[in-house]
């Protein structure tokens, strides 16, 4: 029996290893080639932890197949801990000068779950508030009371016909740059100098275009995809977070010469609407580093809408910035969860 019970675990510990190979692959391949296989990179944190536990169960029963799951635990741990952070965070020092910054795709002006909760939102940053706060998906007046209830001094916006679009708060003096649209028309980022004290920075302001599963997984169910008809819009929505992806990279393209080039250190936040396991996520990792990585604690989510845990909304610097923490507060007044970090400028 326990002969039976080790090779069925054998059996299913390569099916979850086959899983997590696939997600981990995602992000060396066209989104074009690669859509039919996005689901895999949708589940990879999933994946891993199933990897794990029956690595763990086999290791008990004396498996000599226990290995498999250890090589690819290993293998792909580099791109685990874009989600899953290790790092404690030091307590921070009261003699150098620290800032911060936020980002947060506040969803249709905090009006989430049937309910206005632009108060509760308030009330959590009325004490500490970041240097910088970026906002995806605010309309106008409301930034203009987010900027008004937390008496920030500068702001800088993008609504020319949109109703809701991109926006910053700042406590320091703002220049903006220039304001990037999408093939659509909508603004996808927003670039700005903000002058620190003794020094400025560039900050640009994200949000990619949509990845066309969080708009969509909702309406799906196991009773749903039970049926030819389901199964097929499911495997539609599959195929446009490949086709998506790739307007994505396109409009990560579009700033590129605004990172590279910038005569500032250069911050880049928001939300990039795809997962750390995707191409999009590794081609703007090759020019700035993901702030998470360097110094995020525990299991990264970032959109709270479906239960698969996506991390799509991102931290990045270059190296200018020494960093002291990255967390993602947990929240019910959006679909999203805002992630900030905490930094100083390094010595060069």
């Amino acid at each position: 029996m326990k002969k039976i019970i080790k090779w069925i675990l054998v059996v299913i510990n390569f099916v979850f290893i086959s899983s997590l190979l696939l997600g981990f692959a995602g992000q060396f391949f066209s989104p074009s080639y690669y859509s039919i296989f996005a689901i895999f990179s949708l589940i990879y944190p999933y994946s891993v932890f199933a990897v794990f536990i029956t690595g763990i169960l086999l290791l008990a029963l004396g498996s000599k197949y226990t290995w498999a799951a250890v090589v690819v635990l290993v293998m792909t741990s580099g791109t685990t801990v874009r989600q899953m952070g290790f790092h404690f965070s030091p307590n921070l020092p009261e003699d150098k000068e620290l800032f911060s910054i936020t980002s947060f795709n506040v969803k249709n002006n905090f009006y989430h779950l049937k309910k206005n909760q632009f108060k509760d939102f308030i009330d959590d940053y009325q004490k500490e508030k970041p240097d910088i706060f970026l906002f995806q998906e605010i309309s106008k007046g409301k930034l203009n009371e987010v900027k008004k209830s937390l008496n920030y001094n500068y702001s800088s916006s993008d609504f020319k016909d949109n109703e809701y679009s991109l926006g910053i708060l700042s406590k320091y003096a703002i220049e903006k740059v220039a304001v990037l649209q999408n093939q659509e028309g909508n603004p996808m980022a927003m670039i700005m100098d903000v002058k620190f004290p003794n020094k400025s920075i560039r900050v640009i302001n994200l949000h990619l275009h949509s990845n066309g599963v969080t708009l969509r997984a909702e309406r799906f169910s196991a009773e749903s995809i039970s049926n030819a008809k389901g199964l097929k819009k499911l495997i539609a929505m599959i195929k446009s977070y490949g086709d998506n992806s790739e307007l994505r990279i396109k409009e990560i393209e579009n700033i590129h010469s605004y990172i590279v080039d910038s005569p500032h250190p250069v911050i880049v936040a928001g939300d990039a609407n795809d997962t750390p396991y995707s191409v999009v996520y590794k081609r703007l990792s090759t020019m700035v580093d993901d702030s998470f990585v360097k110094r995020g604690l525990g299991f990264a989510q970032t959109y709270n809408g479906l239960l698969v845990p996506l991390k799509i909304d991102h931290i990045f610097v270059d190296s200018n910035f020494c960093i002291y923490n990255t967390n993602i507060k947990k929240v019910h007044y959006s679909d999203h969860n805002p992630i900030s970090t905490t930094f100083e400028f390094c010595a060069q």
